[in-house]
């Protein structure tokens, strides 16, 4: 009997613990995942989300948001969309901070992701269409793959009560909204605004449906918040993949290998030069660059270190700093990379430093040449000698610490006399009378 009672106590006492461990397990909140796009969605960046992605599902998150500051490729863009809305975690798009320009990167995120969120003073969108369409195709299929897009766009807005119409014009012919606006549209094209303090806070309590049907609750309060940081290589891919740091690197590796060339031996500047370049067409591999940008780039480098070799008076100069300025506009495609074209102000500045810098070498150039020799034999004409042997008609002077064969037919000059050098033949000089101020 009294076996009985004390298997029934440890029946008891066991249902008790795992009543406890699970109601100790249910008060635990899930994490938040948190990613931050600093320098546009490029590739890399997309890698950094979708490992973050795979993270948060792994961690059974309770939401991954994913903080966009500014625009990007649209070719990268598009699958990222797709992976989001298809996420076994809530992900959130976060447009921010106050005055970023997401572009339609942040449009297509917004669209994808279960909750969409903007801080105030942001806004998304492109006076484009969505679409990126290349220019071979014919016009039917342009037109198919318009109408894909849109059925995908509104399909997202309709399962997440979002504006489907306000995406269907984005995507068809461009559109762009600011974030008060867009929370305000009936139906609204995002479901909140939020500084970055307060964006925890609003997320609390929010019901998601997931691509399974699946429905989740987001509970922030009180969670822990788990920052994905980008490796050192990720950062490093990510600053390589902005066009502006990709072009600045070109510029500053080509006059590298020219001064290995004008200098040679050094070896230094030849081999940095070379990595800069190297690192620079993997940044415009990563950016999406157009091909012939570069070579117009390579060009305008190439003309302007001739000039130092032909010395055009200039006009390899202007002609290399017009092909470089051309490339540096032509690099990055506006219908493909919007918000990732080469800042003008990098662009001016290189201009600025090539051309001075030109100007200063040719100036110099033209002021030793007006001047005329100051070395060889040839730096003695016009210079003044003493005769140490009377010249009738031949003689010897000293001039410049040395002695001299001379002859004049102005002479005879004797010894002591001073003469002006008025040639040079051979190793015998040729002077003439010198008349003293």
């Amino acid at each position: 009997m009294m076996s009985y009672f004390q298997r029934l106590l440890g029946v008891i006492l066991l249902w008790y613990l795992v009543a406890l461990s699970v109601s100790v397990t249910a008060q635990v909140p899930r994490p938040v995942y948190y990613v931050t796009v600093e320098h546009g969605l490029t590739e890399p960046a997309a890698g950094l989300v979708r490992r973050a992605l795979r993270a948060a599902e792994a961690a059974d998150a309770t939401a991954l948001i994913i903080e966009l500051r500014g625009a990007g490729s649209l070719r990268t863009a598009w699958p990222l969309a797709r992976e989001v809305a298809n996420a076994d975690v809530p992900v959130v798009a976060y447009i921010a901070p106050r005055g970023a320009q997401s572009g339609p990167v942040g449009t297509l995120l917004i669209s994808a992701a279960h909750v969409a969120a903007m801080a105030p003073g942001t806004s998304v969108g492109f006076e484009a269409p969505l679409v990126d369409m290349p220019a071979h195709f014919s016009a039917a299929t342009q037109q198919l793959l318009v109408d894909d897009a849109v059925k995908q766009l509104t399909s997202w807005a309709r399962a997440r009560e979002r504006n489907a119409e306000w995406v269907e014009q984005a995507a068809r012919n461009g559109a762009i909204i600011d974030a008060e606006r867009a929370q305000q549209d009936t139906p609204s094209v995002i479901d909140l605004v939020a500084a970055e303090d307060e964006l925890l806070t609003s997320l609390q309590g929010r019901q998601v449906s997931l691509a399974d049907g699946t429905q989740r609750s987001i509970g922030t309060l009180g969670a822990r918040v788990v920052r994905v940081a980008p490796t050192a290589w990720e950062q490093l891919l990510q600053l390589l993949a902005v066009p502006t740091v990709a072009f600045l690197l070109f510029v500053v590796g080509g006059i590298a290998i020219y001064l290995e060339f004008a200098t040679p031996g050094i070896g230094v500047p030849g081999v940095t030069g070379a990595l800069l370049v190297f690192a620079a067409l993997g940044g415009f591999m990563l950016g999406e660059v157009r091909p012939l940008a570069v070579l117009l780039l390579a060009g305008g480098l190439v003309l302007v270190g001739l000039e130092h070799v032909v010395m055009s008076h200039g006009g390899l100069t202007v002609a290399g700093l017009v092909l470089l300025v051309l490339g540096a506009l032509y690099l990055v495609d506006p219908a493909r990379s919007p918000g990732l074209d080469v800042s003008y102000l990098a662009i001016g500045a290189v201009a600025v430093m090539l051309g001075t810098a030109a100007l200063a070498l040719v100036t110099i150039a033209m002021r030793v040449r007006a001047n005329g020799p100051v070395t060889g034999q040839e730096a003695l004409i016009g210079q003044i000698a003493e005769v140490r042997r009377v010249i009738a008609p031949e003689g010897m002077v000293f001039v410049n610490g040395a002695l001299w064969s001379a002859w004049s037919d102005q002479g005879p000059f004797g010894i002591g006399e001073f003469v002006r050098i008025a040639g040079v033949e051979g190793l015998r000089l040729y002077v003439q009378r010198f008349e003293a101020e």
